[in-house]
């Protein structure tokens, strides 16, 4: 009997481990089947998706600081979408991005924005409701040009992308604290910016995207997480089951000595009311640190990626200049005890081994003409193997980037048109002079 038992418990254990083993197959395979589903449907998505490169002339009286163009970022926030679970699973269907650009050719700074046509409307109507003067007409792409495979003969190019060094609730210093307290005079932060643009010999060029996407309500969850850390408040962490259990009883305990101490008449105060007197006294410091993240949650924001790219004919490039210059003129905006911007992923250049940098160089140059907010360079050899089987599986081997969210305010203060009457005003490219209306008396037949 022994044995006639031991056979069938192994009979029917190799039965189920079969079957687990089957299910488990089963599930994976519908599993890797759904999210290449979705991916495709993605991509398809993405590959109807038309998009126009607009040119955004200046006005040439132009008297309107960031606080103008922080209005057309609030207007632009109107793009952001809300999928069903049909649309975004079944047809594909995600959120476009936007992507704001400044470049310096031949000595001249131009402002474009890249937009999907169906935004057109919405970015043409909120600019002249806001800048009545500009001029605003398609253009063509001017990454075109740009050779496709390095090392080339003529050019050289070096690239990055500028990323948030502190958490994101934490602001960089935006425009409203470079305005004179009494005058209220603007020294605007991109004037030195500018100023490196427009001294660029006609041989080099600089290029600079903004590409971004309606924020969803993380940055508010994250910065009343932090103030609460920082004004020593209790956060809502969330319990156990096995803390609940515990926790229960005694909150109920203290509820009852709570009643039988009132009803006596008893005004003691607890140890535990003086701690939490002196958990909820903070220095100055930490107020103002507080009060700075409330600002920057309480508008509207985007995720935002920003990427510089610096490209020269060889006997002209200079890291000093088109590099060097270029992302130290973003420090006006850095403060150490807040936030700033610094590179996060760049390419690195060798004069003795062009060769290895040349698949970083091409990888950066393809996603700023793509406008996409991820690179990276192709691998090679058994990285390559490992990569492709990767995508297969669905399996995200990419490396971690952070996700770097800014306000209105902060976007504004790193793109707006400058002021007329700078020392850089001849070096934007603007519009012609201003049209008036035909006097009245004209005779009209």
């Amino acid at each position: 009997m022994d044995n006639i038992f031991d056979l069938n418990f192994i009979f029917y254990f190799r039965l189920i481990f079969i079957w687990a083993v089957v299910l488990i197959i089963f599930w994976l395979i519908l599993r890797i089947i759904w999210r290449q589903w979705k991916i495709s449907a993605r991509k398809k998505y993405r590959e109807k998706q038309n998009y126009i490169l607009l040119s955004v002339n200046v006005p040439r009286d132009n008297e309107q600081g960031p606080e103008a163009i922080e209005r057309f970022f609030a207007h632009l926030a109107g793009i952001k979408i809300s999928p069903s679970w049909w649309q975004k699973n079944i047809k594909g269907v995600e959120q476009l991005d936007v992507s704001l650009e400044i470049i310096s050719q031949n000595g001249q700074i131009s402002f474009l924005i890249y937009t999907p046509v169906e935004y057109r409307d919405l970015v043409e109507a909120s600019l002249y409701s806001i800048y009545p003067g500009v001029e605003i007409f398609e253009s063509e792409d001017y990454t075109q040009l740009a050779p496709l495979e390095f090392p080339d003969e003529k050019y050289d190019l070096w690239g990055a992308d500028l990323g948030l060094y502190n958490k994101n609730p934490y602001p960089i210093r935006t425009y409203p604290s470079f305005e004179h307290s009494l005058s209220k005079e603007l020294k605007d932060p991109m004037t030195g910016f500018l100023e490196i643009l427009g001294k660029l010999h006609p041989e080099e060029q600089v290029w600079i995207q903004f590409i971004i996407e309606p924020s969803g309500s993380e940055l508010k969850k994250q910065g009343e997480e932090l103030i609460k850390k920082i004004t020593g408040e209790k956060t809502g962490e969330s319990k156990s089951f096995l803390n609940k259990l515990i926790y229960f009883p005694i909150k109920f305990l203290e509820t009852i000595v709570d009643i039988i101490v009132l009803g006596l008449g008893f005004l003691i105060p607890s140890v535990s009311e003086g701690e939490t007197k002196a958990e909820k006294t903070i220095s100055f410091g930490d107020k103002k640190l507080a009060e700075a993240i409330q600002n920057k949650i309480s508008k509207i924001a985007f995720a935002t990626k920003i990427r510089l790219i610096y490209l020269a004919e060889k006997d002209v490039f200079s890291k000093e200049r088109g590099i060097t210059g270029i992302i130290s003129s973003f420090n006006t905006v850095n403060t150490l005890d807040l936030n700033g911007l610094s590179p996060e992923k760049k390419v690195f250049s060798s004069a003795k081994h062009p060769y290895k940098t040349a698949g970083s160089k091409e990888a950066i140059l393809e996603a700023y003409r793509r406008r996409a907010c991820y690179w990276e360079t192709k691998p090679k050899g058994l990285k390559r193997i490992i990569k492709k089987t990767a995508d297969f599986l669905t399996i995200n081997i990419k490396k971690y980037q952070k996700k770097n969210i800014l306000n209105i305010e902060e976007l504004a203060t790193l793109y707006h048109f400058p002021v007329m009457g700078s020392g850089r005003a001849p070096l934007i490219k603007k519009t012609g002079s201003k049209k008036g209306e035909p006097p009245f008396f004209l005779p009209v037949k």
